[in-house]
């Protein structure tokens, strides 16, 4: 489920965690970010355990208030929409999920409270409340409820993602990724019908061979970049007019040289694909300015090396 720009974005943290910790070994600095890359899979899992502990928390609230004293007819017959939402129904009961699940030995037990808040909360809203009261209800309006409460409630609520990161401090920056395979997984559910039989694996690509290349890529990117780190100071250093290198931020920096070495070392991903890619991670983690600055610097090299016949890409419109 996660792509390229991700991948190049969790590269980037592990090469700037690097740059931070001087005596770190290469390989055991590599081997930790594919770890990480792995441990992503371990958040969707426990993101999707958790959409189906605010529904089963939902359950024993309609089974607590139906067995009161006196309880009203409302609370005699619920609603129970929500808890029979055809999604949950179908990812609780799938084996695959449950084994995953079990693995991660994923318990809930220790967070009724957070679990009472964040359901009281999106029972209060309008959202919530015209699905319940709609008078059709079928998989277009289970899947959008359920998109609506991870777009609102997961992705927003500091409090969740304060509780993934003191399980493992990169969650912090993986959550919203989890989220979007969240997401991603209720598309594909929808688009399978009733075959279901695996959740849907970390990578787009689904083949073997083309997770290993992702994989590759990843080491590739990370490796080389700190390889040839020096040499495309002296390449940075010739373009960067009236900017000392050590005036280029740490961000940019490894942003421009993660560039290169897709540009010279990887040579079936188009140039513009790279320059575009790298933009896009500026505009989100380096400052406002930081994209034309990028933008420009890249554009130079790319022509240059070019010129050199340093870069040469290889494959069907490559050439």
């Amino acid at each position: 489920m996660i792509n390229r720009r991700v991948l190049r974005i969790k590269v980037m943290q592990a090469l700037y965690a690097f740059c931070q910790n001087n005596n770190e070994r290469v390989d055991l600095a590599e081997k930790k970010l594919i770890k990480n890359i792995w441990a992503i899979y371990d958040l969707y899992i426990h993101q999707l355990s958790f959409l189906i502990e605010i529904v089963d928390f939902a359950r024993e609230t309609m089974e607590i208030q139906r067995n009161k004293h006196i309880p009203t007819q409302e609370e005699i017959n619920p609603n129970t929409r929500f808890v029979d939402n055809s999604f949950i129904i179908r990812i609780e009961n799938n084996p695959d999920y449950i084994n995953k699940r079990d693995r991660l030995l994923i318990n809930w037990a220790d967070q009724k409270d957070m679990i009472r808040r964040i359901f009281l909360k999106i029972r209060d809203d309008k959202e919530y409340k015209a699905y319940l009261k709609a008078p059709v209800c079928g998989q277009d309006e289970d899947q959008k409820i359920l998109e609506y409460i991870i777009d609102n409630y997961f992705a927003e609520n500091d409090e969740l993602q304060q509780y993934f990161e003191e399980m493992n401090i990169f969650w912090a920056d993986d959550f919203p990724i989890g989220c979007i395979m969240l997401i991603k997984t209720l598309k594909l559910m929808r688009l399978s019908e009733e075959k279901f039989e695996f959740l849907p694996p970390l990578f787009d690509n689904t083949s073997e061979e083309d997770e290993k290349q992702d994989l590759m890529f990843v080491r590739d990117l990370f490796c080389k970049t700190i390889l040839h780190s020096d040499k495309f100071d002296d390449l940075l250093e010739g373009k960067a007019k009236n900017w000392e290198l050590e005036r280029i931020a740490l961000i940019d920096s490894l942003i421009l040289k993660m560039a290169l070495t897709e540009f010279i070392h990887c040579p079936s991903i188009p140039a513009k694909v790279t320059i575009n890619e790298y933009i896009e991670l500026s505009k989100m983690y380096s400052t406002p300015k930081s994209k034309i600055f990028i933008n420009g610097i890249l554009d130079k090299l790319l022509i240059d090396l070019m010129d050199k016949k340093v870069i040469v890409k290889k494959g069907r419109g490559l050439v």
